[in-house]
């Protein structure tokens, strides 16, 4: 097959990039073409990244979709985003909450309480229709959105394209906001396996966290829970963002030359925080849609002590994997930490877990089964 591989960045920027990144490396060594159509030029070692692609095209270029067979659209909101590709059969992969949230991010902005609504008249009580205006040159920093503007662009969309949703979760918030069960799917977003000799776990008490430094990925709860844990547990914190400042200064507070930042770290060098942690952590404050940092640090011999909400129960299965904690609660968290800290066979256990639950070539065989279904269907 001759697919497009359509992302937000042309290089390494987000998850999102990351996972169509190793799916086409893989879909080009089962010996189909892959050609990468980003949105936006902006992404690191963009070099390296092109490297697993046959071809390079701008989304805007002309004749985008020339000589494709299937497109594989890694976020979209509306149908009328896929005009380009014209009557080519398209997916289009739903890794967040931008198609049934308007805040996108699945938690109320007053309380911060998570929220597992569906788009409507609850948006409009809580106040989620008020959200931060984007658009440059804005007499006001605020814009209203909505809900049900939403679902119908959902629908429309629906009907365009087939869903592939990363979790159960995001696939159930799609269907109750009225998709057809029969236009999506759920495929796990599996990070391919690597033959990196495994690290031994370390004597010491040393927690990660891995991501990008934003309000959702719940960096904060790990930060508070540091003043709970013992004196000797230390937290490393990979990754950039906007929150990095915010982030700093609650660590100087709390948990003061006990939380090290680490800036942005490398694909290729991630394997050296996960070996050199006891536990990983994936404290989001939203509900994450699937969470592949606990994946990759399992593969790492590695237990995870993660949010319970969003697509993290579906792979964060106790005791096997770790240990789940009530969202935003650092008391519950410290407390599933050191459980974990003096459980000698819980990096174990969560090797074995991953290996025989959570296998890349199962996921590219769902990949590669539904495109070649897609290939084969033809636009109303």
């Amino acid at each position: 097959m001759k697919i497009g591989m359509v992302v937000p960045h042309a290089g390494y920027a987000g998850g999102i990039e990351k996972y169509a990144h190793d799916l086409s490396r893989s879909l080009r060594e089962r010996g189909h073409h892959l050609t990468l159509i980003y949105l936006d030029e902006r992404g690191r070692d963009r070099q390296a990244y092109a490297a697993a692609f046959d071809d390079v095209r701008a989304m805007d270029s002309r004749n985008v979709a020339d000589d494709l067979d299937v497109v594989y659209v890694h976020r979209a909101n509306r149908a009328d985003a896929l005009a380009p590709f014209r009557r080519v059969p398209t997916v289009v992969a739903s890794h967040d909450h931008d198609l049934t949230c308007i805040r996108s991010h699945r938690y109320l902005p007053l309380s911060l309480e998570p929220c597992h609504r569906p788009p409507g008249l609850s948006c409009v009580q809580h106040g989620c229709v008020v959200v931060r205006s984007r658009r440059p040159g804005a007499l006001l920093p605020i814009a209203l959105r909505d809900p049900f503007k939403l679902r119908k662009e959902l629908l429309a969309l629906s009907a365009r394209a087939r869903l592939v949703a990363c979790s159960q979760y995001i696939a159930t918030n799609i269907r109750n906001a009225g998709v057809a069960a029969d236009r999506v799917e759920v495929i796990h977003p599996i990070p391919p396996e690597n033959d990196l000799p495994l690290a031994p776990r370390p004597q010491g008490r040393s927690l990660a966290v891995v991501g990008q430094l934003l309000r959702g990925k719940g960096f904060e709860h790990a930060i508070d829970a540091m003043a709970l844990l013992p004196a000797d547990v230390t937290l490393e914190i990979a990754g950039d963002g906007p929150s990095k400042r915010v982030l700093r200064d609650r660590a100087s507070e709390v948990a003061q030359d006990r939380v090290r930042f680490l800036g942005y770290v490398s694909p290729e060098s991630m394997h050296e925080i996960y070996d050199r942690a006891s536990i990983v952590l994936v404290p989001s404050h939203w509900p994450e849609p699937f969470g592949m940092v606990g994946i990759e640090a399992m593969r790492r011999a590695r237990p995870v002590v993660g949010a319970n909400h969003g697509g993290i129960p579906e792979w964060l299965k106790e005791p096997a994997a770790g240990r789940l904690f009530v969202p935003t609660n650092a008391r519950s968290l410290a407390d599933s930490v050191l459980t974990l800290l003096d459980d000698d066979k819980a990096g174990e256990r969560a090797h074995e877990f991953v290996r025989t639950h959570f296998e890349h070539k199962t996921m590219v065989d769902a990949v590669e089964a539904m495109l070649e279904r897609t290939m084969k269907e033809r636009l109303a």
